[in-house]
């Protein structure tokens, strides 16, 4: 925006009257160097910023999304959601004091670096799989979840996928099907869905009736995973179970 004022100001100056002279010491190549530098910039800043609305207004939907899917979420995954949910809120608050920030840029900073290009958002199937999970279609969304796992293997949202597709399946009892897609987690020794893949197999042991598979599953959480919140939550299930 203020390179565009910049360009309008000298726009002015070259359509003025032939007869009044350059004032003395201005370079007018210099002048026009600097505003083709400036329209470059602009373009840039420009193309950023619209890719930074659009990303901020895909975060939004985002949320609302999973704010959606915390109505059908069972108890025990409730605390995940609402982490990303908080985490997402985080990005949204800080993209938009960057576009409020937009108008305290100097006028000519050409060595100022340009931002990021912003990450990539999840893929349609994702997201259709994540929304037909919020309307309770468990059966399609197993589906849908899978297949993201088929198309995306080796993306970051691949566990993700896998782990949902369990959380589909249990919600529809086949709790075997939910265990081999929870187990699937695992290939990926990155995932942060680890601990709650492995509650969640302990959920569906115990109600599948096997006791001792379940407390075992359980007791797994507690030992690779300690620290995280699904501890707590197996500790409680085996207390249970005494």
């Amino acid at each position: 925006m203020h390179y565009l004022f910049l360009l309008i100001f000298l726009l002015i100056i070259s359509c003025a009257p032939a007869e009044k002279t350059i004032p003395p010491g201005v370079d007018i190549f210099k002048v026009e160097a600097t505003a083709n530098e400036a329209l470059a910039l602009a373009k840039t800043d420009s193309a950023q910023i619209t890719k930074i609305s659009l990303y901020l207004e895909f975060i939004s939907k985002r949320i609302d999304l999973l704010d959606s899917i915390s109505t059908a979420l069972p108890i025990t995954a409730a605390s995940e959601n609402q982490l990303q949910i908080a985490l997402l809120r985080e990005e949204v608050t800080f993209l938009r004091k960057f576009l409020e920030n937009q108008d305290k840029v100097p006028l000519i900073n050409p060595s100022r670096k340009q931002l990021p290009e912003a990450p990539s958002p999840f893929p349609q199937e994702y997201d259709q799989a994540q929304y037909l999970f919020s309307q309770k279609n468990y059966e399609a969304a197993a589906k849908q979840f899978e297949k993201v796992t088929v198309l995306y293997p080796k993306s970051d949202w691949a566990d993700d996928a896998w782990y949902w597709a369990g959380e589909s399946q249990m919600a529809l009892g086949n709790y075997a099907l939910a265990v081999s897609a929870f187990e699937k987690v695992f290939f990926y020794t990155e995932s942060v869905k680890q601990a709650d893949a492995q509650f969640q197999i302990g959920i569906c042991l115990l109600r599948m009736g096997n006791a001792e598979q379940a407390k075992n599953a359980l007791r797994k959480v507690q030992e690779f995973y300690p620290k995280s919140p699904r501890a707590l939550q197996a500790q409680t299930e085996l207390n249970k179970l005494k």
